[in-house]
């Protein structure tokens, strides 16, 4: 029986991060959990376009043939605008829409050479409507989804199936805690629960973009 392949979780963490794990290695998936300071194995910085290309190379070697990516790597940040600095506008960018970029231009190759594969990247409420002090994570998470639209568009007919999920409320989760700690667990998301819903999504397959996005 021949293995599904390898799924790499990039920006991987607690929460959803390591649920998506479980999941796909439940379903039979090798996962490569990829992050700068998780499994030592996999530690690449994703906004680094040469670091990237060389990660994508090793998993060539030593896993099996790619089957998809879940981009989840984020940096949460709410700061007022006029105190936030080029420099933090720029961090939050990289962490969201660059690492993306980098990765999609070394997976998508791989998918289309095989036989397909998703993409799915986490977006966020702030991925459609921005709020007061969230200007450089909002702006981040709007291209984010511009990205996804555009790769979906243009390699759905390569058989590569690109989700953007708006994941529109928080995820239980000790991080949640620290960030908001006046919200009330009962009314957050289980991050089991949400990766299963990734898992349907990855299995859906290629479909043409309607205009409903």
């Amino acid at each position: 029986m021949t293995t599904p392949g390898t799924v790499v979780i990039a920006g991987h963490a607690a929460g959803l991060g390591e649920s998506l794990r479980a999941r796909f290695e439940h379903g039979g998936y090798h996962v490569a959990c990829v992050s700068r300071s998780g499994d030592a194995r996999w530690a690449t910085d994703l906004s680094d376009a040469q670091a990237v290309a060389e990660l994508f190379q090793r998993l060539d070697r030593e896993m099996p043939p790619l089957a998809g990516v879940v981009h989840n790597a984020m940096q949460f940040h709410r700061q007022p605008f006029l105190e936030t600095s080029a420099q933090t506008l720029s961090q939050v960018w990289q962490s969201m829409v660059l690492t993306a970029f980098n990765v999609s231009q070394q997976a998508i190759p791989r998918l289309r050479a095989g036989a397909g594969g998703c993409l799915i990247f986490s977006g966020a409420s702030g991925s459609r409507r921005a709020g007061p002090q969230f200007s450089a994570f909002s702006s981040a998470k709007f291209a984010l989804r511009g990205l996804a639209q555009a790769l979906a568009r243009e390699h759905a007919s390569d058989g590569v199936h690109v989700v953007h999920v708006v994941i529109n409320g928080l995820i239980r989760g000790e991080r949640t805690s620290q960030r908001f700690a006046q919200a009330q667990p009962a009314g957050q998301m289980d991050p089991d629960a949400l990766a299963e819903q990734y898992w349907h999504l990855f299995h859906q397959g290629a479909q043409r973009l309607d205009r409903r996005d």
